[in-house]
């Protein structure tokens, strides 16, 4: 899976990226095959999605020889090729297996540019491939259900720890339409256990660790075009996230400022604002001044820490359009300490 993640933050106040980011998704089947579209629309928006019993053999009762497999997907590759024939159905099935790629748009283009008979070719072996695939790890993967479940229960300390940190391997090593079967209900599940930690007076060690796996999933969940929508679309998750930026814990505010930074870089027009608005109010409620705590992160002995708040700020400053808007926001991180830290000229 492409790294959607790096190109967000090498990105910078590229318009033309912006645009790009919000593009709609890849084109829909349509054609001739009617009857039998939504079926196979279905099958591929499902792929390596396990979850269902039937899905879920018992891998120590069930033995095939390299044979019987190759036998077996030869035969769903020309049972496929038989029945995915329109081009319209083709091609929108190429645009849904990029996106569950998570190829950007780069990646995408020398794809396009393939002749129909290879393209439908790449579909349907990237579906048999990825049924194949699904069905043999589906014994020890999590289905989206399960992870849904379970932060439903209600789980705390060790065992939402662990829940948290199996749920961002899944997020991260999982196709697009994992993420989206994960979807709106797990994002905000997310959000209200984030919510619950940060109201938490007094946090113990767990607490504390349990906040940053929270924030490394909202990170894996961005991780493509479609995380990226939902989150910006969460009206609580950004001040959410400023509430985090909390320098007695270095390594969850890395991540922190650098979830923000990209929102500021690749977000609509008016995301910036939404992005000040919520580390004013997240400064009211520490009473201090709002852009104090990602100055304290420049004083921290981590490098990381360091190079993502100057990121933060860096975003902050340059994504207004006016030019007496960034010279307010950069003469109001001076006043916060900033002077003292690095040589403003």
């Amino acid at each position: 899976m492409e790294n959607h993640w790096s190109n967000l933050q090498s990105s910078g106040r590229d318009k033309q990226r912006k645009k790009g980011f919000t593009a709609g998704q890849g084109g829909s089947s349509g054609g001739e095959d009617g009857d039998r579209k939504p079926k196979f629309m279905d099958r591929f928006a499902s792929i390596r999605i396990p979850g269902s019993k039937k899905e879920r053999p018992h891998l120590p009762h069930v033995k095939h020889s390299s044979s019987s497999e190759w036998s077996s997907s030869s035969a769903e590759f020309e049972e496929l090729s038989s029945k995915i024939t329109s081009e319209q159905e083709i091609l929108g099935l190429f645009e849904k297996m990029m996106e569950d790629m998570n190829l950007n748009d780069d990646k995408k283009a020398p794809l396009r540019e393939k002749d129909l008979s290879t393209k439908r070719e790449m579909v349907i072996q990237y579906i048999v491939t990825a049924s194949k695939t699904g069905s043999v790890c589906s014994s020890h993967q999590i289905s989206p259900q399960e992870f849904l479940g379970e932060l439903k229960s209600g789980v705390t300390d060790e065992r939402l720890m662990a829940c948290l940190d199996s749920l961002r391997v899944s997020l991260t090593s999982n196709p697009v339409s994992w993420v989206q079967s994960f979807g709106h209900e797990g994002l905000g599940l997310l959000l209200d256990i984030l919510e619950k930690l940060l109201h938490k007076k007094h946090q113990d060690k767990p607490d504390k660790k349990s906040q940053h796996k929270v924030i490394q999933c909202l990170k894996a969940f961005m991780n493509n075009k479609y995380g990226l929508e939902r989150i910006l679309s969460e009206e609580k998750c950004l001040s959410l996230l400023a509430r985090a930026i909390d320098p007695t814990q270095p390594a969850m505010m890395t991540d922190v400022v650098k979830l923000l930074s990209a929102i500021c870089i690749v977000g609509e027009e008016n995301t910036l604002e939404k992005v000040l608005e919520a580390v004013t109010t997240a400064g009211e409620h520490r009473a201090t001044e709002r852009f104090s705590p990602i100055v304290e992160g420049l004083r921290d002995r981590s490098v990381q820490l360091q190079v993502a708040c100057m990121q933060l700020i860096n975003a902050l400053v340059t994504s207004p359009d006016e030019l007496d808007f960034r010279l307010h926001i950069r003469n109001e991180f001076i006043r916060s300490g900033l002077r003292e830290i690095l040589p403003v000229s």
